[in-house]
């Protein structure tokens, strides 16, 4: 608005001066008026001259007078063009350094963009290589439980081949006895076999070496010792019967003094012997540890309702044998036990009658635990019968 304003005063300003010099070479004309002796012709153009210069004069005075801009173009231009010449120097040094900015800043970027593509790799191998980690400990896991359930299962087998050498060893001692018994003359008939359970005792723990001896090993060697005298066994010129080796004494001695539980102590026969002979023996020592679990089934067969009832009778009187036979393998305490205090006749003849009450029929006889059996309970089952094949 102001350079407007400016402009249109010195239109006016230039346009009042030009006027008024024209009045007055009109008048100089007029008056033909003279200076410095010239003709009048000539000082009138020398006037309107004067008058120009007057007007530009007045012109730029004014506009330097009321125009900042004006006085620097006027009076400081070529400074100006030497700032301009400075700025453009340093705007062009400011660019070239802007671009070598950029181009380590396109650099930096490209070495983050990089770095975050390296970043991510690694992430991404990082992520794989623990889930391979998992699943080697999940594989490491599985494998350990294989190796523990490998050795549970060659503990057991080591067990079972154990019991199963003592069985051999009991059958073979049961043959030699049955030979003997065959050999065996008239006055002299054999009274014990080789592993057969002469006596059998729970015993407490948390005594001595030497109380357990004498409280316990020495009173049943004793009470063992009375019954092989009634049975015909003697040490000739002494009155006992039973010979036992000191060091495994002194060793089952010391193996119950440090148990923390009962015990089941057995006192066996170690070779077959004949009336008037003594009998060696051992002593076994089995841990209390639960045997069977309530409702577990111990020994099964498969009978048919076709069979006859004595045969079923007999069939059910076998499978007690071999539970009991099981059961006295595991260590079972046996003293003052009897079959017919397992199971009685009314039971077996239930279990008969209900087979033959169906014509036609396979079914299944378990002998199963009623309660939790530890080595040092009593042998308490009964019977389950289950229909295989309906008739």
């Amino acid at each position: 608005m102001l350079s407007l304003t400016i402009i249109l005063f010195v239109i006016i300003f230039g346009g009042s001066i030009a006027l008024l010099g024209d009045r007055v070479g009109m008048r100089v004309g007029k008056k033909r008026l003279s200076l410095f002796g010239l003709r009048p012709k000539y000082t009138s153009m020398i006037i309107t001259v004067l008058t120009g210069f007057v007007i530009a004069g007045l012109t730029l005075l004014f506009l330097t007078m009321m125009s900042e801009y004006v006085r620097t173009a006027i009076f400081e231009l070529n400074t100006i063009k030497a700032r301009v010449n400075i700025l453009t120097r340093e705007v062009a040094e400011k660019r070239d350094q802007y671009n070598k900015l950029h181009q380590e800043l396109t650099a930096v970027t490209n070495q983050r963009n990089l770095a975050e593509a390296q970043y991510n790799t690694a992430v991404a191998n990082l992520t794989k290589k623990k889930t391979e980690l998992d699943l080697a400990q999940k594989r490491l896991a599985n494998l350990t439980r294989i190796k523990e359930d490998l050795e549970l299962q060659n503990t057991n087998l080591i067990q079972q081949e154990a019991r199963l050498n003592q069985q051999i060893q009991n059958l073979e001692g049961w043959l030699k006895s049955l030979e003997d018994r065959n050999k065996t003359i008239v006055d002299q008939p054999m009274i014990f076999y080789v592993g057969e359970i002469l006596i059998s005792k729970v015993v407490e723990t948390g005594m001595s070496e030497d109380d357990i001896f004498e409280s316990v090993i020495k009173p049943l060697l004793n009470e063992a010792d009375e019954i092989a005298l009634k049975r015909g066994a003697r040490i000739p010129g002494k009155n006992s019967a039973l010979r036992a080796v000191p060091q495994q004494i002194e060793q089952v001695c010391s193996q119950l003094a440090g148990m923390k539980t009962k015990a089941v102590l057995r006192v066996i026969i170690d070779k077959n012997s004949l009336t008037g002979e003594p009998v060696n023996i051992n002593l076994a020592v089995f841990p209390n540890q639960l045997l069977f679990k309530a409702g577990e089934t111990i020994e099964a067969i498969q009978v048919s309702a076709a069979t006859p009832e004595s045969e079923i009778r007999d069939k059910l009187i076998g499978l007690l044998l071999l539970a009991n036979n099981k059961a006295i393998e595991k260590g079972i305490l046996t003293e003052g036990s009897n079959l017919k205090d397992l199971i009685s006749i009314s039971e077996v003849v239930q279990i008969i009658n209900q087979i033959k009450e169906r014509k036609e029929g396979l079914f299944t006889v378990e002998l199963i635990a009623t309660t939790d059996i530890y080595r040092v309970d009593s042998f308490k089952v009964r019977y389950l019968l289950r229909l295989l094949t309906p008739s």
